[in-house]
């Protein structure tokens, strides 16, 4: 599902992934392409030389690795912790401190603890790959959160979906910083 987008979240030059933010409708797709992220992020991606990096998810509502028993029943990569049914907010401060990722991974951000927890994340050098509801860039400024982070330009690559061609139809890929359109 990711292997379109892989290439435009990694900064080849220094190997660094871009702080990345998922936006579509309710049903568009975001979790499946996020877990999927996480999954090659994590493994590596031999076919762009790129090594597996230590990924935390915080998968409060249990949707991104499915876990049973405590165990991950979805491909999430074997260098992912996930910290399952856990507050978001919370849960990324406990990944920070305990876990040491390279990159952080949650579903639908939009209140302002989570908010403040991607801030201390981005102090601590911690790459953001999260989700968020909404039919297009105009919509999701709409919500006062979210319009917080996107006027900081935290998030270097938003990812549109939408159902043009199915759902999850990759509908563009946005430099957050620029607002050029990539792809």
């Amino acid at each position: 599902a990711a292997d379109q987008v892989i290439p435009y979240l990694i900064d080849n030059r220094n190997g660094r992934i871009y702080h990345t933010l998922l936006v579509s409708a309710p049903q568009g797709g975001k979790t499946t392409l996020l877990r999927d992220i996480i999954r090659q992020l994590s493994d590596g991606i031999p076919g762009l030389g790129f090594p597996g990096i230590n990924v935390g998810v915080v998968d409060e509502r249990s949707e991104i690795a499915g876990c049973y028993a405590g165990k991950p029943q979805k491909a999430v990569g074997r260098r992912t912790d996930v910290l399952d049914r856990c507050p978001k907010a919370e849960g990324m401060l406990m990944l920070l401190r305990s876990m040491s990722p390279r990159v952080v991974a949650t579903d639908e951000i939009g209140r302002r603890e989570d908010a403040a927890a991607i801030e201390d994340l981005l102090n601590a050098g911690v790459t953001v790959i999260s989700t968020v509801h909404g039919s297009s860039l105009i919509d999701i400024e709409q919500r006062p959160v979210i319009r917080d982070l996107m006027g900081q330009k935290i998030f270097e690559r938003l990812i549109l979906l939408g159902r043009s061609q199915g759902v999850g139809t990759i509908e563009a890929i946005v430099d957050g910083r620029s607002g050029r359109t990539l792809m």
